[in-house]
């Protein structure tokens, strides 16, 4: 047996070489469990399912714990036929010797009726054998699962609705379709529980094993991949683990790092796919964000680019629809986006060869784009599957879709689309719900009306919900009242707590802490004090455009003023009127002055959100 997995959101992941070394590994869990419980308050609780699982425990030694003190439930069970019931009794409980009373059969009648009954019945265990989990569900010691290769665990199956009915608060679900009639327990309750051990063994499960491994990306069309206990491992053969060992999954636990640097794998440079995750995972585990900086020439790379050596911290370099074309030249047509394709591929490729020179991660991210705009990303995204062909990897680590302006479910969509398309090239997607108010880039959203300007939990879980069954690699960019720009926003108040009410909604359906990324738009200008706030409710990346614009312009302006009699003709100055003025107006001299100001609004920016 190789050491576990430990995935960067706590689950552990065994894989041994067979499906006989998985039923020995089940035993072995099962041993161990009921051991440390027996010990510990005198008894131990454990829900079974039907089938392979359970015939597994066959193999149990028969004196290895006190079969006394051992009480058996099920996590399903087709009511009137017991199939489950009757192999827990011929492969454990006769075998081990387990009291018949401490077995709880279910029940026969009416499938609600049934479902009432039994979780009546687990609640009324005594407390040393049924705990209550921090929900106030009945909590068993553990809870033993095989997978389906569709994911399905219990009788949750995908997309169903008693998958759905994950964060009601109820332990036991009556199943009645077509007339058959079954009982289930909920994933609430097998998320309370104090172990979950899954079982996934041979090839035809490896397409699902490799979703439901997905860190922070549980959703119903996988229910395994939402088993989220407190204490969870998978139990995996080696061919249901062949897709995910292929992929080379950069999933480390980034908690437990000190430094980014700490990533396997990290280096200076561009970033792309599992790196840029993990190091925005990174981020988020660690309470700060990194600036995102709208760029439009070589000197405002540049000047990015030092920050983030200074402070020997990552940052991310960005180009808007607008700067794209500034950066391929201003004379270039662009009716059909040619200029904006040509020059954000442009400005992407000069920072693949300058950046790891500077000696920090960088990501290059495409800023805004709307519904009128997307020639324009599907053009930089047929460069990025190219590149990939070459590579290995896209030549961006990320995009933005901002169709905020279409209809709630027409931008999902279209999202949607576009990252079933990304995610085979390794791509992260920013997607934008609500509206970014005030004007940047030639948008202009200064009046729109403020219901738009904030999101709802509802609207967020529909992201989620829709983006996770295609890739973990997307962030939101919710609105809580953002604008664009450093004037007042009218009557418009900024209330990053609203992404704790989103987190906390996706938790309690998803079993996890902060499930969701977040991207802060509008950050010039915002007031410390709500910047800390939305760090803690998992913001990793913040828009900065405004603010360093005026500082590149103020280093312009400083220079200026400072050197005036020096800037009046090619020749001529206080020193003479022969002397020539060639070192202050060479472009190199005031480019350089507005780089050392706007680095040090970057920098302002990394300490503001806590990057250093």
């Amino acid at each position: 047996m190789t050491p576990p997995i430990t995935l960067s959101d706590g689950r552990k992941v065994v894989v041994v070489q067979d499906e006989a070394a998985i039923a020995a590994a089940v035993c072995e869990e099962f041993v161990a469990a009921a051991k440390a419980n027996i010990q510990a308050k005198g008894a131990f609780s454990v829900a079974l399912p039907g089938g392979s699982i359970v015939a597994a425990l066959e193999k149990l030694p028969k004196d290895a714990f006190d079969a006394s003190k051992v009480h058996v439930f099920f996590c399903n069970e087709r009511i009137g036929e017991g199939k489950c019931y009757k192999g827990a009794m011929k492969s454990l409980v006769t075998p081990c010797g387990i009291p018949a009373e401490q077995v709880y059969k279910v029940g026969e009648g009416a499938p609600e009726e049934v479902a009432k009954a039994y979780e009546a019945t687990l609640k009324s265990a005594p407390s040393h054998v049924v705990g209550r989990s921090a929900s106030g569900l009945p909590q068993v010691d553990l809870v033993l699962l095989g997978t389906g290769e569709d994911g399905h665990v219990c009788s949750l199956h995908p997309n169903k609705k008693e998958i759905k009915a994950s964060g009601n608060g109820t332990a036991i679900i009556p199943i009645n379709e077509g007339g058959k009639t079954s009982i289930t327990v909920s994933l609430d309750f097998i998320c309370g529980a104090k172990k979950v051990v899954l079982s996934a063994a041979k090839a035809a499960r490896a397409p699902m094993v490799l979703r439901a491994l997905r860190s922070n990306s549980g959703s119903y069309d996988c229910p395994a991949s939402m088993v989220a206990a407190a204490d969870t491992t998978w139990l995996c053969d080696k061919d249901s683990m062949a897709a995910y060992i292929e992929k080379s999954v950069v999933d480390p636990p980034v908690e437990s790092l000190n430094s980014f640097w700490d990533i396997p794998g990290m280096k200076p440079g561009v970033l792309t796919g599992g790196l840029a995750w993990a190091l925005m995972r990174f981020a988020k585990a660690k309470n700060f964000a990194m600036p995102a900086v709208n760029c439009t020439t070589t000197s405002s790379v540049n000047a990015v680019l030092e920050a983030g050596m200074k402070l020997g911290r990552p940052v991310i370099i960005q180009f808007s629809q607008g700067g794209s074309a500034f950066f391929g030249g201003k004379s270039l047509p662009n009716k059909e986006q040619q200029a904006s394709i040509l020059g954000a591929i442009a400005g992407a490729s000069y920072v693949r060869a300058v950046a790891p020179a500077y000696g920090i991660p960088v990501l290059v991210h495409s800023d805004h784009c709307a519904k009128k705009l997307l020639p324009w990303f599907d053009g930089m995204l047929e460069y990025d599957e190219y590149f990939y062909s070459i590579k290995g990897e896209p030549l961006f680590s990320s995009h933005m879709l901002d169709l905020s302006e279409e209809p709630h479910d027409e931008n999902i969509g279209i999202c949607a689309k576009y990252l079933q398309r990304m995610a085979k090239v390794d791509l992260i997607l920013e997607m934008e719900i609500g509206i970014t108010g005030g004007v940047e880039d030639g948008v202009d959203n200064s009046g729109v009306s403020n219901d738009k300007l904030y999101s709802t939990p509802e609207e967020v879980w529909q992201v989620y919900e829709t983006l996770a069954p295609i890739s973990e690699k997307f962030t939101i960019a919710a609105a809580f009242g953002n604008v664009h720009g450093v004037y007042k926003p009218g009557n418009v108040i900024l209330r990053p707590e609203l992404l704790g009410r989103f987190q906390e909604h996706a938790g309690k359906i998803l079993h996890r802490k902060h499930p969701l990324n977040f991207v802060f738009h509008g950050g010039s200008g915002s007031e410390k004090e709500k910047i800390d706030e939305a760090l803690g409710h998992g913001v990793v990346k913040m828009n900065v455009d405004t603010d360093t614009q005026w500082a590149y312009w103020a280093g312009i302006l400083d220079f200026y003023e400072t050197n005036e009699h020096f800037l009046q003709g090619q020749i001529g100055n206080p020193n003479g009127l022969d002397k020539p003025n060639k070192s202050y107006y060479d472009p190199r001299k005031w480019n350089r002055e507005a780089e050392l100001s706007m680095a040090k609004r970057v920098q302002e920016s990394c300490k503001d959100l806590k990057n250093v």
